[in-house]
């Protein structure tokens, strides 16, 4: 039996490589996430009527009420990491009202 080359030639190409590509790599999803959970801790700055006016998932308005209830730092960054997993299901309009309400004065 003859042994698999072990490079492949140029003209060559598996098709994991294709999808790989399409992909975006790990360090570039964990950036995501972490700029979407620091947008989560910028949420519990808004006053009230800002974040009312925001129409924000139910769920999500729940978690941001519980992290200003919360006071031991432990506590405040397991639900900060909570409303950044919950962030990372809004859909981009949803971000970019948020990004707008969290930029003005």
């Amino acid at each position: 039996m003859a042994r698999k080359p072990r490079y492949f030639e140029p003209d060559q190409r598996d098709e994991s490589d294709e999808t790989a590509a399409e992909e975006p790599s790990r360090s570039a999803r964990k950036r995501a996430s972490h700029e979407l959970t620091k947008l989560g801790e910028d949420l519990l700055t808004l006053r009230a009527e800002r974040l009312a006016a925001l129409d924000l998932p139910e769920r999500l308005q729940e978690a941001v009420a519980e992290a200003r209830r919360l006071t031991s730092f432990g506590a405040q960054r397991r639900q900060a990491q909570f409303i950044g997993k919950l962030m990372r299901k809004l859909d981009e309009e949803s971000l970019a009202a948020i990004r707008k309400a969290l930029q003005r004065p």
